[in-house]
């Protein structure tokens, strides 16, 4: 058999093992090399997430070895001249992990090759070029399966751009993990670009929503039309497995954000909240009674509350906190009792009332198989 597989006689199991690979680009990279087959089974694999592992943005240049007459000019008026290369393989069409940020800054990288940096620069050229490289994804038949967006107001598409996602719905229609992070604002390109999201992506399985602090949003109507398309993203989904909020302090009443995942009741299963603010939206997770998992970091309120709201019994429990507070905790220990298999708690501080904590893991979880005490200093034992 593995002399077939050398020979490229089983491409089906071929494909399998570099897929398994996936993470280990070095190790996809060297069988790249070992023959004309192999290397045609993994560069694809090695150009789905491009911007994420290649250290050098010299590897955009093949993006462009193929360009059109108008797409040259466009590159001309940016200061580049560069005569690219023909490339074997399209490389655009292997794309299938795209994060804005890593994107961006590897473009701004790619750019200073050509571009003196002492050139007067006004961003145009970025502006430029980062649309150019977008259309190119969408025209060559991309399917995104993971996508990060970064709301920036560095961050500006044509309204071609549009026009080609709406021509392309297969841009966006297998994404199975989206990231939303919120820096600052181009709030009409934003908002233009998620309604073509939540129009073309319903196979969601992992959301993440990311606030980073001072992220300069002075316009309350503005965050609220984004609120808005965050919504109707979330509401749209068919089966969303996993919701990630981090860092979102600035609305404390997530004006029917959280809320909307009554629409998700019957396919929730895990919710990771970080650093966030507590509203009385969070209520709604008692309706998600297939909920498993619940991930807490910093956050002493909303774990305070969410013990006394939240009715049914989950099956692991993770607590990040300076202090951790035991009265909780044994509180949510209580209701889950033997279902509870995997608890993690992690402090730099003593917990307060230790001995409550202990005496609720022996007394109603003796199911536990992974028990995780970190950084934690107990005065008494189990």
């Amino acid at each position: 058999m593995a002399s077939k597989i050398l020979m490229g006689d089983m491409p089906e199991l071929m494909e399998n093992i570099l897929n398994n690979l996936n993470d280990e680009i070095h190790s996809v990279y060297s069988c790249a090399l070992m023959s004309r087959h192999w290397c045609k089974m993994s560069i694809p694999i090695l150009w789905q997430d491009p911007f994420a592992f290649n250290p050098r943005p010299s590897f955009i240049s093949n993006y462009f070895s193929s360009l059109g007459e108008y797409e040259n000019i466009v590159l001309k008026k940016c200061g580049i001249n560069e005569e690219f290369s023909k490339t074997i393989f399209d490389y655009a069409s292997f794309l299938k992990v795209l994060n804005l940020w890593k994107f961006i800054h590897k473009v701004d990288d790619w750019i200073k090759l050509f571009i003196s940096s002492k050139s007067p620069n006004d961003g145009t050229s970025r502006y430029h070029i980062i649309n150019l490289l977008f259309k190119l994804f969408i025209k060559s038949g991309v399917i995104l399966h993971k996508f990060s967006l970064y709301f920036s107001e560095s961050i500006e598409f044509k309204p071609e751009i549009f026009y080609s996602l709406e021509q392309n719905m297969q841009f966006f229609s297998q994404i199975q993990h989206l990231t939303l992070y919120i820096i600052d604002l181009n709030v009409e390109s934003v908002t233009t670009l998620l309604r073509a999201l939540a129009k073309n992506a319903t196979k969601i399985r992992t959301l993440k929503f990311r606030e980073y602090p001072n992220n300069g949003h002075d316009n309350d109507n503005d965050m609220l039309q984004l609120i808005h398309s965050f919504i109707y993203i979330t509401k749209s989904q068919e089966q969303l497995r996993i919701i990630s909020l981090v860092g979102v302090k600035y609305f404390t009443k997530f004006h029917g954000f959280i809320s909307a995942l009554e629409s998700q009741k019957c396919s929730l299963q895990e919710v990771r909240i970080d650093e966030c603010n507590f509203s009385a939206e969070f209520e709604i997770l008692n309706n998600c009674k297939n909920l498993e998992t619940l991930h807490i970091k910093y956050c002493n309120e909303i774990l305070s509350k969410l013990s006394k709201i939240l009715d049914y019994k989950i099956s692991t429990l993770e607590l990040t906190d300076y202090l951790i507070d035991a009265r909780p905790i044994a509180l949510i220990l209580k209701k889950s009792g033997i279902l509870l298999r995997r608890l993690s708690l992690e402090s730099d501080l003593e917990i307060n009332e230790e001995p409550l904590l202990l005496e609720a893991i022996k007394s109603f979880c003796s199911n536990i198989t992974c028990l995780k005490l970190e950084n934690l200093h107990f005065l008494h034992s189990l």
